[in-house]
C-alpha cells in the first residue's frame, strides 16, 4: 500500500483500500508458520518516519508488530489499521511506559519520534531488555547521544541507528568492491555531496484530530504546530544539515574511514522567515586520509529539486570518479582517460558498460572552449535494489537480533556523524573554521 493510502487512513479508519494488500499479508503470514524466529516488535512514533519504516518492515518474513505508540491518536489509529490490512493485530498506546510495562515478550522496539526523543525513548527501551532501531539523528544534543551509546553499552542490547545507506548493497559495492578491491579511483582526492530541497509550506492536521495547547505541553510542545513541525525548532531537531545531509556526511565519514581535522561552513535562514534553524547550509570538512588531504564539500540548498537529483555524493580521484544516490537514475562510474582500463572489471561483474554510453567527451567547439576537454569511460553499477530503502538496514537489524550477523550502523559508529554534523551547525554560528579534537569523538 502506497503512503497516500496510509494517509486516507488517517482520515477515514476502515476505507477499502486498506484491504488490498491482503494477498501479501497471507503469503506472509504463510511464510512466517514456516518460521521459528518470529520477532515480536514494537513502534514508537507513528508519524511519517515511522510509516516509512512499516512498509519496509512489512515484506520481512518473521516480523510481527504487537504495539504502536504516538502521542498522537491520528498516527497511531492510522498505523492500527494499516497493519490491521497486513492481517496484524497491534495495541495502540500514547503513553510508551505503559506499553513497555504491558507489552511482555517483545523483542525489539522501532523508534521515530522527533530527534530530542530519541535518547529517552531507545534508553527505557534497551533498559527494558530490547534491542532498538532508532532513526537518525541520534539526537539534537550530544550528550544524549552519547548516553544513548553507554546505555546500549551497559544493557548489551543493540541499538541500530537509521543511516541505511550502510546496509544498502548498492553502497556495500562501491565501498568494498570499487574502492577497497579494485581502487577504481586511484588516490581519492575529494568528495562532494548535495541534497536539492524545495521550498514547502509548513505542515498541517486535520481539525477535528488536533490536541488541545494543554494536552501537549506535558510532552514538550506549545502547541499542533509545533507538534507538526518539530523539525523547525533547536529544541526539537538539528536542523536540515542534520535531517538530511547527516545521511552524506555518513557515507563520506564511512568510505573514508578516516576522523576530520576541521570543518568551515556558511548559512542561514535564507527562505522561511519564521523558522530557526538554517535551510540552506555548505560545509566542507577536511581529512588527512593515509593517501594524503582530501576535502569534502556537503550542503543542502533550498528552492530546487535539482531537476529532480535531490541527493548524490561523488567520491572523486587521480584515475576516475564514482557518484552514487539511493536512486541508480543519479549513479554513474567515471574513467579518467589516463587511467588503466577496466576491462577486467568489467568481466568480473563490478562494472557494466552500456553500448552507446562508453565514452563522453566534447563534441562542440564551445565545449572546448570552456574547457570540457576530457574524454571519460562511463560504468553502471550492476547491483540492482529492488526492495524499500530502508529494508535491507531494518534486515540487518533482525538479522543481528537473531544472531545471524553484525550491525552495520551500532551507535558507536554513527554518534561519529552526529559529532561532525553539529559541528557544522556550530561553525555555520561561528561564522569560523572549527577544529575537531579526539575529545569531540570520546564517548
Amino acid at each position: 500500500m502506497k503512503r497516500r493510502a496510509f494517509l486516507e487512513v488517517g482520515a477515514a479508519a476502515g476505507v477499502g483500500v486498506l484491504w488490498a494488500d491482503r494477498s501479501r499479508a497471507a503469503a506472509q503470514e504463510k511464510a512466517e508458520k514456516k518460521a521459528p524466529d518470529v520477532l515480536q516488535v514494537a513502534l514508537i512514533g507513528c508519524g511519517a518516519q515511522g510509516r516509512t519504516l512499516i512498509d519496509a518492515t512489512l515484506p520481512i518474513p518473521g516480523i510481527r508488530f504487537r504495539a504502536v505508540c504516538d502521542i498522537w491518536k491520528q498516527n497511531r489509529g492510522a498505523a492500527r489499521y494499516y497493519l490491521e490490512a497486513s492481517l496484524q493485530q497491534p495495541k495502540e498506546y500514547a503513553d510508551y511506559e505503559e506499553m513497555l510495562d504491558k507489552e511482555k515478550g517483545l523483542d525489539a522496539v522501532l523508534v521515530a519520534t522527533p530527534d530530542f526523543l530519541h535518547a529517552e525513548h531507545a534508553n527505557a527501551c534497551l533498559k527494558a531488555g530490547l534491542h532498538v532501531y532508532c532513526e537518525k539523528a541520534m539526537s539534537n544534543s550530544l550528550e544524549a547521544a552519547r548516553w544513548m551509546v553507554r546505555t546500549a553499552r551497559q544493557t548489551g542490547k543493540l541499538l541500530q541507528i537509521g543511516y541505511q545507506r550502510r546496509s544498502n548493497p548498492r553502497y556495500l559495492q562501491v565501498r568494498e568492491d570499487l574502492l577497497r578491491k579494485a581502487k577504481l579511483t586511484g588516490r581519492l582526492t575529494h568528495a562532494e555531496s548535495w541534497w536539492y530541497q524545495r521550498v514547502r509550506d509548513d505542515v498541517g492536521w486535520p481539525k477535528r484530530s488536533e490536541m488541545r495547547d494543554e494536552q501537549l505541553r506535558p510532552y514538550g510542545y506549545a502547541n499542533m504546530h509545533e507538534l507538526r513541525n518539530w523539525r523547525s525548532f533547536r529544541k526539537f531537531g538539528g536542523g536540515p544539515f542534520s535531517d538530511l545531509a547527516s545521511h552524506q556526511v555518513d557515507a563520506v565519514d564511512w568510505f573514508l574511514a578516516a576522523t576530520p581535522k576541521s570543518v568551515l561552513a556558511a548559512g542561514g535562514v535564507d527562505y522561511y522567515k519564521d523558522r530557526q534553524w538554517y535551510d540552506t547550509v555548505m560545509a566542507v570538512l577536511e581529512y588527512e586520509t593515509s593517501e594524503g588531504p582530501l576535502r569534502a564539500l556537503c550542503q543542502v540548498q533550498t528552492t530546487t529539486s535539482g531537476d529532480g537529483e535531490i541527493c548524490c555524493e561523488h567520491f572523486m580521484g587521480t584515475e576516475g570518479s564514482i557518484k552514487m544516490s539511493e536512486n541508480p537514475k543519479w549513479t554513474k562510474v567515471y574513467r579518467e582517460p589516463h587511467a588503466r582500463e577496466w576491462d577486467d572489471w568489467v568481466r568480473q561483474g563490478l562494472l557494466v558498460q552500456k553500448e552507446g554510453e562508453a565514452v563522453k567527451k566534447p563534441v562542440t567547439s564551445q565545449e572546448e572552449h570552456v574547457r570540457e576537454t576530457g574524454v571519460v569511460a562511463s560504468y553502471d553499477l550492476p547491483v540492482v535494489l529492488d526492495k524499500p530503502l530502508h529494508q535491507p538496514h531494518l534486515e540487518n537489524f533482525f538479522d543481528a537480533v537473531r544472531g545471524k550477523a553484525k550491525l552495520t550502523c551500532p551507535a558507536e559508529e554513527a554518534f561519529r556523524t552526529e559529532v561532525i554534523v553539529q559541528k557544522v551547525n556550530a561553525a555555520v554560528e561561528a561564522r569560523k573554521a572549527l577544529p575537531f579534537t579526539p575529545e569531540d569523538f570520546r564517548v
